[in-house]
């Protein structure tokens, strides 16, 4: 589904990518991990179409989408959330969602009382229909994780870019958002590029895992595989006693 090839990104002197590459097959769940500054949340930038690659390629369903705007890479089937959460702050829970849904590509005639109702349904599906009418700005943090995903669900991706979504939440939040993310794999047939810090999530949700470092991949693997390779175990995880 996505292949990324020789990927490399500069700002001024810095180089935040060198030379990455990987890809995700559909259905699947690959995390993507290292240490603060390795470069993963530039990759997802590039992915989105935030940035644009100074050179290096980025495939999705066979097509050239590296240097797209991101509006046009959102209607070929590819979202986002954020870390930090981004959602119009002024605008009610159900106003926000009506938006994705009228910006995302696969309706473009849509009317407004049906996108409504669409964007109900998806906040519905995240657990936040009661709040439909409560500004963004009186959202609690896990709320607003919550309508991320139900504003990234709402444009119909093939394929969801998270980035950091368990992020400030407590445990009990955290497992409750990723049962949503695995009910939102499964009802939506949606295949996940996934951002973690969050090591106990993202070991248990991801099929494989790709490690940067530097800007570079460091390794690519399984779950067991990677936690248990030494250059992670030095370069990220700070050694053997963490890893239960």
């Amino acid at each position: 589904m996505l292949e990324i090839q020789g990927l490399h990104k500069s700002f001024g002197g810095l180089q935040a990518v060198s030379d990455v590459g990987f890809s995700v097959q559909e259905g699947e769940i690959v995390g993507l991990i290292g240490p603060n500054g390795a470069g993963k949340t530039t990759v997802m930038n590039l992915v989105s179409g935030t940035f644009k690659a100074d050179r290096g390629s980025i495939r999705f369903m066979g097509e050239e989408i590296s240097g797209l705007p991101s509006n046009k890479i959102c209607h070929r089937g590819i979202c986002r959330t954020y870390q930090i959460p981004r959602p119009f702050y002024a605008m009610t829970a159900l106003a926000s969602v009506t938006v994705s849904v009228l910006n995302g590509g696969h309706r473009p005639n849509m009317s407004l009382f049906d996108a409504s109702f669409e964007a109900s349904y998806y906040l519905e599906f995240v657990g936040l229909f009661a709040k439909r009418d409560t500004l963004a700005r009186d959202l609690n943090l896990y709320e607003l994780r919550m309508l991320e995903l139900a504003r990234a669900l709402a444009t119909v991706p093939k394929l969801l870019l998270l980035d950091e979504a368990m992020a400030g939440l407590n445990p009990g939040e955290a497992s409750r958002a990723l049962d949503m993310i695995w009910s939102a794999q499964e009802q939506f047939g949606i295949t996940i590029l996934w951002i973690e810090h969050v090591m106990k999530v993202i070991m248990a949700a991801a099929q494989r895992i790709v490690v940067l470092q530097h800007g570079q991949k460091l390794v690519e693997g399984t779950p067991k595989e990677v936690i248990n390779d030494e250059r992670v175990i030095k370069a990220y995880l700070g050694g053997r006693h963490v890893v239960h």
